[in-house]
């Protein structure tokens, strides 16, 4: 910066003197604006009603049977993801415990919402329809996570497309094999193929 005939230049670009004043007031103002937000996310003080709802989305222990959990306000069956997206996502076995003991599932689903003190349904859901399909695998996964051996799987993530263009056509492959192999049963032929 040099000064020419009491004008500053930077980088050979005139600038008058009240330029820089003006300059000053900008940052001071923006400095002002700031600091209560600043203050605040610092302190981290948060409307009441945002600490109020985490604390009423997670389950909570009941207190007459302290193996059953008692659902958040916010929760509602009709807000877990459909029984078919537990079928593409972790197979038929969560799918069949999902359909034939749907009270497991959902206390297993509050369960996890509880332990791992998350209000993410989707996550605790994918969560347990993993359990469900193979438990030490996921059991291993989460110990590994936590000793910082594995990288954070997030279970509660929509399938890829190519995934599921897959598994239909791994689906209708298997499917088309075992009706070939019914109708050549059921017509006496020994020949399967």
């Amino acid at each position: 910066m040099t000064t020419v005939n009491g004008t500053h230049t930077f980088n050979s670009l005139p600038l008058p003197m009240s330029c820089f004043h003006t300059k000053r007031m900008c940052i001071l103002l923006l400095g002002l604006l700031l600091i209560p937000t600043t203050l605040t996310s610092a302190f981290n003080f948060q409307p009441t009603s945002q600490s109020n709802k985490k604390a009423t989305t997670l389950p909570k222990l009941d207190p007459q049977n302290p193996e059953r959990y008692i659902p958040p306000s916010t929760y509602s069956s009709t807000k877990l993801y459909p029984p078919t997206d537990t079928l593409v996502r972790a197979g038929p076995l969560p799918f069949l415990i999902r359909l034939v003991q749907s009270d497991k599932y959902e206390q297993a689903v509050l369960k996890y919402m509880y332990d791992s003190k998350t209000s993410d349904l989707k996550n605790a859901q994918g969560n347990m329809d993993w359990f469900f399909k193979a438990p030490d695998v996921w059991v291993e996964q989460k110990m590994l996570e936590q000793q910082g051996k594995r990288e954070v799987y997030d279970y509660g993530k929509d399938p890829e497309p190519l995934r599921l263009v897959l598994s239909l056509v791994w689906a209708s492959c298997v499917a088309g094999l075992g009706g070939r192999v019914a109708w050549q049963l059921i017509h006496g032929n020994r020949n399967l193929f």
